[in-house]
């Protein structure tokens, strides 16, 4: 069944940072791609895991990125338009989305 706007209620609404995802996609990182669109990211830890993700911010340089430790059995919005996610020194295991 395709999209029908009459049932969505924030049809028209602006996207920013802390509305509500219109789409998602799965992550794979990488430590050469980024993502095929920038976007915030949502990210689901194991019970009882400890886990960080190591992301690079749409305006950090590129020998800038950031490793953020997360919460061990949660689901985790970052605080970041992030345009890549790496491979190296980010936890595997880990079920990564966008949300754009």
């Amino acid at each position: 069944m395709p999209y029908d706007p009459r049932k969505d209620p924030w049809q028209g609404v602006s996207v920013s940072p802390v509305s509500l995802g219109r789409s998602g996609a799965p992550v794979s990182p990488s430590d050469t791609e980024d993502l095929p669109r920038y976007a915030r990211l949502l990210v689901f830890v194991p019970a009882g895991a400890t886990a960080s993700v190591r992301l690079l911010p749409i305006a950090n340089e590129d020998d800038a990125p950031l490793t953020l430790p997360l919460p061990a059995g949660q689901a985790s919005v970052l605080p970041f338009l992030v345009r890549r996610v790496f491979s190296t020194g980010t936890t595997a295991g880990l079920t990564i989305h966008t949300i754009d």
